[in-house]
């Protein structure tokens, strides 16, 4: 059965200074398994916060980081400046920090949790699965690889992937890599599939079908290896 959800903006210590994320979590006491949510280039918009939100419903406490500090764009050519001015290693301790706050906090149940990411949420994902062990499971939405690419190897988490086939190249890379070393994964490959598939305000990106194929396969993900 669904679960009525709190939603609010926190606060949280990264890198020194103040970070916020937008939190969505069961009104129930818990603990609840915690999961991480990562944004696309646009900003913490609504699709990301309606993401939180379902994974809330669900039982999990969903945070995310707002890696633009309140930037938000719906406009290509703006998304891309915003990106290109992001510091990774900044925004990589901005999700550290948010995985601090939902382990100090008593409605989460421990210091494990899940993390996913779409587009370059989900290079993120990789990043802070190689760079944190307590991800529990890591899902990456069409995200791109990390360079070095065997940097992989560090990855303890198991990892499931969604890919169009325009991109299936960067899927099987992936795949290849996390196997060769000996990795849980799982890629899935969706045939006419646009880069940013599941954003359901991508106009002619938004591909329905794919989309909810990804959801249950996600959410049993985390229900499995969040416990």
């Amino acid at each position: 059965m669904p679960e009525n959800i709190i939603t609010q903006t926190v606060n949280f210590r990264a890198n020194g200074n103040t970070a916020d994320g937008y939190l969505a979590r069961p009104e129930s006491s818990g603990p609840h398994p915690a999961v991480i949510v990562i944004q696309e280039w646009w900003g913490v918009d609504a699709h990301i916060k309606d993401v939180t939100e379902r994974f809330a419903r669900l039982g999990f406490v969903a945070i995310a980081p707002d890696l633009y500090h309140g930037q938000v764009t719906a406009e290509p050519d703006e998304a891309k400046k915003l990106l290109m001015e992001l510091e990774y290693e900044t925004a990589a301790k901005e999700i550290d920090g948010a995985a601090a706050w939902l382990e100090s906090q008593e409605f989460v149940n421990g210091s494990r949790f899940g993390c996913v990411g779409y587009c370059m949420g989900g290079g993120l994902v990789l990043t802070t699965a190689i760079r944190n062990h307590n991800v529990a499971g890591a899902i990456v939405y069409y995200g791109g690889l990390p360079n070095p690419v065997d940097s992989l190897s560090g990855i303890e988490a198991p990892v499931l992937a969604f890919y169009g086939d325009g991109e299936a190249g960067t899927a099987n890379e992936l795949e290849r890599v996390l196997t060769e070393h000996n990795k849980s994964v799982e890629v899935h490959i969706y045939e006419g599939a646009a880069h940013g598939f599941f954003n359901d305000s991508n106009e002619g990106g938004y591909d329905l079908a794919s989309a909810y194929d990804t959801w249950p396969r996600a959410v049993q993900f985390f229900q499995t290896n969040l416990g």
